[in-house]
């Protein structure tokens, strides 16, 4: 998104109001040091070795430093969060910015017409990777996703054995779930409800029981209704991973983190077929760093399988169409899975004043002074879950987050309402390729979004029922009007319409995953087993979101770090003998 001269302005504000009252959010010795230019840091050989302190990175890292025999290196191809990373209603004035990676998809047929079929994709370029710069919905998803997980090859990732990994990580400060047996308080993440709500979203959530969805708890045991949103958040900033699991622990002598530093390779010794280390550039400078015990990637679903294909880990005829030499033919960057969502705008026709409402100093000072206000909101205020399956037993395939923009910079002019329409279950699959042999050339992302036509009617199906939402009694007095895209608009057959609407307001949700999907050896769409090691190589694990077999139907972060609790405990089992 284009920054305006009014949201610069404002954002300097913030940063001054901040500075003054809030200083904690920007204080730089809250934050593990950057050791990435200690030169004997560099010659230090390292128990474990994490490549990315993203939301599985910044886990292991806290995790795998208790055991004070072992050193561990966390490696960042970013530097430290900011006040706008940290303010909840600014995360979409993250993207394209210097935390955001920046990558936009290859040209799609059904989707992002609006952008030319060239999707943006963003990515955390951050401490706390995109656990930085995203929603920060917290979804668990349903239990049949680690199920079916199971069911596909590995054991021990069943809804009951990932049960308490979601408790041990949760910090609900939420009064009326915090007692619930299904929750816990003990956790590094805290999760809590926004500190504000425009008032139409309250007349949303009540159409919503007025038409039949029961208030429920999405993370807990019904899966179909209607709730304001759990977050990431501590009432007032963003609960990244980096915040909650690495400042707390940033005085711990044996971890070192470096920052600002890019990983181009993993080193392998191919006669032992072994990983050893990893290449790394810091401002330009390259140099080997070694490890005892393990190399863990946890560098995401985009960029853990460019650096395993630039290390000679993927699929062997891609591999060789870009001359790398192949060490494990391996179907790295294959099972692409991403939920798109489709955009509808809403202008209310009256009641326009709060919608009107101008950012200025009262806000900024209200934020920083007061922790109060429009600014703790990560405005994706409310989520529901229609019952839209065939079978009452199964899990909903659609999910709607109901958005105010009303207090917002505006990314559609005249917008007061926002809801995204997901197909939570997708079956499309896409690829991660190489684009060269360079590090610095983003990959080639196809998330092929609507590839398969059960997806679109899913989807179709969701755009009616939000329409419809619309109609409730209580949403009247606002008198709604959609914002379609001008090449839709005009177009007279709904199911057309629809279709129209689907492919121009259509982006990804960031939720990317699959890409190094993990199941048994066996089966030759797999890269890792259920211990997360690499096929064929010893000393190589990951630990980030491009493991999951196949995508949980919700949002993607709370798993991710689920996963890397889990995988952390796997990790200190394997080695138990040794310490």
């Amino acid at each position: 998104m284009a920054t305006s001269t009014a949201l610069q302005i404002f954002i300097t504000l913030l940063g001054a109001y901040i500075a003054k009252y809030f200083p904690q959010v920007i204080d730089p010795s809250l934050k593990p040091m950057d050791s990435a230019n200690c030169i004997e840091c560099r010659s230090v050989k390292y128990d474990f070795i994490i490549v990315g302190a993203g939301s599985a990175g910044s886990v292991l890292a806290h995790r795998l430093s208790e055991n004070p025999k072992w050193n561990i290196l966390l490696i960042e191809a970013g530097d430290d969060e900011n006040y706008i990373t940290s303010t909840p209603s600014l995360q979409s004035e993250t993207h394209n910015t210097r935390v955001d990676w920046n990558y936009t998809t290859v040209r799609q047929e059904r989707a992002c017409l609006n952008l030319d079929g060239f999707c943006a994709y963003p990515r955390g370029h951050v401490m706390g990777g995109s656990s930085t710069i995203n929603g920060m919905l917290y979804v668990r998803g349903n239990p049949a996703d680690y199920d079916e997980w199971e069911q596909m090859g590995n054991p021990g990732w069943g809804s009951k054995d990932v049960f308490k990994y979601f408790l041990r990580l949760e910090n609900m400060t939420i009064p009326e779930l915090s007692k619930s047996p299904l929750h816990s308080t003990r956790g590094p993440l805290t999760v809590s409800y926004s500190r504000y709500y425009a008032s139409v979203l309250k007349d949303v959530f009540q159409a919503g029981i007025d038409s039949g969805l029961k208030s429920i708890d999405y993370n807990g045991d019904t899966f179909v209704g209607i709730s304001y949103a759990q977050t990431t958040t501590d009432g007032v900033t963003r609960a990244s991973a980096s915040k909650c699991y690495l400042d707390p622990i940033r005085n711990r002598s044996n971890l070192r983190v470096f920052k600002n530093t890019l990983v181009t390779k993993v080193l392998i010794d191919k006669n032992k077929r072994t990983a050893i280390g990893v290449r790394c550039l810091t401002f330009g400078k390259q140099y080997d760093v070694m490890a005892k015990n393990e190399v863990i990637l946890s560098a995401g679903s985009i960029n853990t399988p460019q650096i395993l294909m630039l290390s000679g880990i993927g699929p062997k005829e891609h591999l060789e169409e870009k001359g790398i030499p192949v060490i494990a033919d391996l179907p790295v960057g294959k099972n692409l899975q991403d939920h798109a969502m489709v955009v509808l705008n809403f202008k209310q026709e009256n009641f326009t004043e709060e919608c009107n409402k101008q950012f200025g100093d009262e806000v900024a000072y209200n934020y920083a002074k007061n922790r109060q206000g429009e600014l703790t909101s990560n405005t994706l205020s409310i989520l529901a879950y229609p019952n839209n399956t065939q079978s009452s037993d199964l899990p909903p395939n659609l999910q709607f987050t109901f958005a105010a923009e009303n207090f917002v910079f505006k990314a559609i002019p005249g917008a007061c309402l926002e809801i995204l329409v997901v197909d939570v279950n997708p079956k499309s699959r896409g690829t991660v390729k190489l684009n060269s042999t360079s590090i610095f050339d983003a990959p080639l992302i196809d998330p092929n979004f609507y590839g398969v036509e059960e997806d679109m009617l899913v989807t179709i199906s969701g755009v009616q029922q939000a329409f419809n939402y619309l109609k409730a009694p209580i949403l009247s007095k606002y008198v709604f009007s959609n914002i379609a895209n001008e090449s839709c608009v005009g177009i007279l057959n709904e199911t057309d319409y629809i279709k129209c609407i689907i492919k121009y307001q259509t982006a990804t949700i960031y939720h990317p995953c699959g890409t190094t999907r993990m199941g048994s050896i066996l089966d030759k769409s797999t890269v890792v087993n259920s211990e997360l090691k690499v096929h064929h190589i010893k000393r190589l694990r990951i630990v980030d979101a491009g493991i999951m077999p196949r995508i949980t139907r919700g949002n993607t972060n709370a798993p991710t770090i689920m996963l890397a609790e889990k995988a952390s405990d796997i990790i200190k089992s394997a080695y138990i003998a040794k310490l």
